[in-house]
């Protein structure tokens, strides 16, 4: 099923997306091998072989480079039929972006092979020390989507009190498996940690400094606005999913409540109806937004991140409200643990959680 699915989300095959979703949810399952996720051998296989984990890294590092919007949109594709992928697929392309930043030979060892996946954390946690031509590190990190496929992982942690990036070979890394959130239960998204590695000094990389130039420049395009363009699409993906299933829901539903709640029967019918078209018109403008600004950074031109990260956050905003809307409409049958709306609900409250939804200033 592997190879036709990933091709219904590279041609945005949406019919063949509805009518197989809940068929791949199942087959997903199937395809980890640990019940807190990892992908299977034959999994992995057909990842590596599109080079799904490659879709913003350039092609010195074999791989597809793909316009900015394109690979989101993919990555709301996988979203729609299982949250789960879809999250793998956005955290994992993730770390493409700090290739460039990386010495040229460690750049080149990490994410050049086929199976070069990257999982990690971006918050400053342990402690490193100075030791001969190494650093000595000690420390804990947490929500490393992806860990248990991952080829190697990165983190940041305090040199000389200043937070500073590095590269983890996983041969030093222990996997805690402590991921226990309510949804996206398959992205093995566990905790490592590691205790008195040496990492060697040029595994080590600054975000801050001029990094070397590129004919696909993502690692000098707006940080925010391509965490942006990796998590929107998934939970536009999730929630464009859970109002199918409400449609589904509804027409189990529609024999009796035409008979002995019309008013209801037509309520819900056309929030469903009236969301769906007002999701697809949000997320257009905002792969609208994600293309311009992609363009624009090809030419040295305004990102427009303040535009795009708007967008995508008012297109998150809406989704889960949405969806908190309909949920209680429907009923005592839609909050059963074993309805499918509700695999779909707890995968996007987990999705959302995510700190690029989240502003705290009262501007």
């Amino acid at each position: 099923m592997w190879n036709t699915a990933i091709e219904a989300i590279q041609q945005n095959n949406t019919e063949w997306l509805r009518e197989n979703r809940l068929t791949f949810q199942q087959f997903f399952v199937q395809q980890n091998s640990k019940p807190q996720g990892q992908l299977s051998k034959e999994a992995l296989a057909h990842h590596y072989n599109q080079k799904l984990f490659k879709l913003f890294l350039p092609e010195d590092y074999q791989g597809l480079a793909l316009d900015l919007h394109q690979g989101a949109k993919w990555i709301e594709n996988a979203s729609f039929l299982d949250g789960n992928w879809g999250w793998l697929l956005g955290i994992g392309v993730g770390g493409a972006y700090f290739a460039d930043y990386c010495e040229e030979e460690i750049a080149q060892h990490y994410f050049s092979p086929k199976n070069a996946l990257v999982a990690g954390s971006g918050k400053p946690c342990g402690q490193a020390n100075p030791n001969g031509s190494n650093f000595e590190i000690n420390g804990s990190w947490n929500y490393c989507s992806g860990s248990e496929q991952a080829s190697f992982f990165t983190a940041v942690t305090l040199v000389n009190e200043k937070p500073k990036a590095f590269i983890i070979p996983t041969s030093v890394a222990n996997i805690k498996r402590d991921w226990n959130a309510i949804g996206l239960p398959l992205t093995c998204s566990h905790s490592i940690e590691i205790e008195k590695a040496l990492i060697p000094k040029n595994h080590f990389f600054d975000l801050s400094k001029p990094l070397r130039k590129s004919d696909y420049p993502i690692s000098t395009y707006s940080f925010l606005g391509f965490a942006m363009a990796c998590f929107a699409p998934v939970v536009t993906g999730i929630t464009k999913s859970l109002f199918h299933d409400a449609e589904n829901f509804l027409t189990t539903k529609k024999e009796t409540w035409q008979t002995y709640q019309p008013e209801r029967f037509q309520l819900i019918s056309q929030k469903i109806e009236n969301v769906q078209t007002e999701i697809e018109k949000r997320s257009t403008a905002f792969y609208q937004v994600v293309e311009k600004s992609w363009k624009n950074h090809l030419h040295q031109k305004n990102v427009l991140e303040k535009e795009l990260m708007n967008s995508g956050q008012s297109l998150a905003d809406y989704c889960y409200a949405e969806v908190c809307k309909i949920i209680p409409l429907l009923g005592m049958d839609a909050i059963e643990k074993s309805a499918t709306i509700q695999k779909q609900f707890k995968d996007l409250q987990t999705a959302y959680q995510h700190m690029i939804f989240r502003n705290y200033s009262n501007n």
